[in-house]
């Protein structure tokens, strides 16, 4: 199943066009820190439902400052623009790319606070994303998942570089595998009906395994 992730910068979407496409599920960007909404978030999120995709949102991690502060404002924003009990959305997800210059023992203990959290907003633990070489080097790679499905980044092909030794058994559910819009791993650049350019984040949902169907990690 193929998917993207979007935030302010793909500008406005058209949701339907983007659906006729064949993308199936998408992420959108809501929050960064303790004080910032992507000023497109709220559209994109309702867009998404109304077209019938399976949406996501997703918080831009920041280890400098309090994780529960970012995770209530994380919630806060998703539920001001429609909240996640709605039919076809994901578990939130967790975007860890910056270490915000803590060391591996800070962010490891900001990740736990942040992921324990949003299990208490929502009911449910976050989705994961994060890069093989972040994990290992910034976090320390701790061998507990705290139940997180991973959404792993690599652009890479045929195959992500590698997956966190705490997923081995699990593997990824999600693999953003380009930033280009291409069909495929490894593919040229491409276009997402809908979207203005090609600079499209691009993803598939693994579909087997540990994660047999999208449906299981919607709320409902």
């Amino acid at each position: 199943m193929r998917g993207i992730d979007v935030s302010h910068y793909q500008g406005s979407i058209d949701w339907t066009s983007v659906a006729g496409g064949g993308i199936e599920f998408a992420m959108a960007k809501a929050t960064e820190g303790t004080d910032y909404v992507d000023p497109t978030f709220s559209k994109s999120f309702q867009g998404m439902l109304w077209a019938g995709i399976i949406r996501g949102a997703y918080h831009y991690a920041h280890p400098a400052s309090d994780a529960t502060t970012q995770a209530d404002f994380f919630v806060d924003a998703v539920i001001a623009a429609g909240g996640f009990n709605a039919s076809k959305t994901l578990q939130l997800v967790l975007d860890l790319e910056d270490a915000d210059g803590q060391d591996t023992a800070t962010v490891w203990t900001w990740v736990q606070t942040w992921a324990a959290r949003i299990k208490v907003l929502t009911g449910r633990a976050p989705i994961l994303y994060t890069g093989y070489y972040f994990w290992n080097d910034n976090v320390g790679a701790p061998s507990d998942n705290l139940d997180m499905p991973l959404w792993i980044a690599s652009y890479s092909s045929p195959a992500p570089v590698g997956i966190p030794s705490a997923w081995a058994e699990l593997g990824w559910a999600f693999w953003q595998y380009d930033d280009n819009g291409a069909s495929e791993p490894g593919g040229s650049s491409g276009t997402i009906p809908g979207i203005a350019g090609n600079s499209v984040d691009v993803d598939y949902f693994m579909n087997s395994g540990a994660y047999p169907s999208l449906s299981a990690l919607c709320f409902a």
